[in-house]
Order: C-alpha cells, then sequence, then structure tokens
C-alpha cells in the first residue's frame, strides 16, 4: 500500500485496505441544510496537532488531526489522528474509544499493562487515566471522545430510565442502547 502518510494517497486504495467502501458523493443536489455531518477520512486533511513537550519522554513525535464531527452541545467528538515515531505520556481528559487504522503502537497503562495497537484493534481509555505510547514509526486511528456526565445528573437519569420502565411509559433500555 505504500505510506499513506508521505503524501497524495489513492483514497480508494487505502479504503479498499482498511475494508472500508469508497467515500460516496453527496447525492442530495438540493440546498437545505443537512441533519447529520458527514466526513470522510483523508490523511491530507491531517493538521500539525503538537503534544504537549512535558508529556513526551523519548524522539520528537509529530501529531497531526482532523476533527471530523462534534456533538451539538459539545459533548463528544470523532477526530482522525496520526503521529510519527516517539515515546511520550498521554493524559485523558475525555473517555476516548480508539480505532487503529494503520502502524503499530505499544501503549502501557498505569498499572504497568502492556496493549498492542494496530490496524483493527479498538481500545478504551476511560476519563482520568493516563498511558505511555511508544510509537516506532507511525500510527493512525480514528478517536471517538465523549466527556463524562458527571455522577449525580448520572444517577438521576438512572433513575428516571428505571422509573419509565417500571411504569411501563417507555420501555427501558439495555446497556445505554
Amino acid at each position: 500500500m505504500g505510506t499513506v502518510h508521505s503524501g497524495g494517497p489513492d483514497l480508494k486504495a487505502v479504503a479498499k485496505n482498511l475494508g472500508f467502501t469508497a467515500p460516496v458523493q453527496d447525492v442530495d443536489q438540493s440546498d437545505a441544510p443537512g441533519l447529520f455531518t458527514q466526513s470522510v477520512l483523508d490523511v491530507t486533511k491531517l493538521k500539525p496537532r503538537p503534544i504537549r513537550p512535558e508529556w513526551i519522554l523519548e524522539g520528537q513525535p509529530e501529531a497531526r488531526c482532523a476533527s471530523l464531527s462534534m456533538s451539538t452541545r459539545g459533548w463528544g467528538s470523532t477526530d482522525h489522528w496520526s503521529c510519527t515515531a516517539g515515546k511520550f505520556r498521554w493524559h485523558y481528559g475525555w473517555d476516548e474509544a480508539v480505532l487503529f487504522l494503520e502502524g503499530e503502537v505499544k501503549i502501557t497503562d498505569e498499572s504497568g499493562k502492556v496493549y498492542l495497537g494496530q490496524p483493527g484493534v479498538s481500545l478504551f481509555f476511560p476519563a482520568g487515566t493516563s498511558a505511555v505510547w511508544e510509537v516506532p514509526s507511525y500510527i493512525r486511528k480514528i478517536a471517538f471522545n465523549q466527556r463524562p456526565v458527571p455522577l449525580l445528573p448520572h444517577l438521576a437519569c438512572r433513575v428516571v430510565d428505571k422509573l419509565r420502565g417500571i411504569t411501563g411509559r417507555f420501555a427501558a433500555k439495555a446497556n445505554g442502547l
């Protein structure tokens, strides 16, 4: 497939190699605003997003990022992110679920457990945790970020959902789905 991060890749070939379909064109020709945010993974749209210097442990990792979507109230976002070789500590302020698309990374959690990130692997990082990332040459991912709901509103929502389930007014949702 060649090095996707070094210049204008053939996006259809990249999508095919990653198991995605080719980007869909907007078939709606109207000027009406849409309700949904539509984005395409495009490594040429990644912009420099430097890692905090105090987090860098070895090397000179260069991170790049493009925002794919933002929730209407700012509680969630989806980002396309890449990074070159280096070792750094990352502190998670939000819950973050990632899906690795390209490259490889060794991630060590606070207890010393090591995880291998590579294409097709998903990891979840809870807000308030930290991890050491060791990138041998390059890593690229999609990150799904969500600000954690504070404890009291979370508990209140669970009570309301339970009451709705008991009264039969609304079906209770299993596992938040």
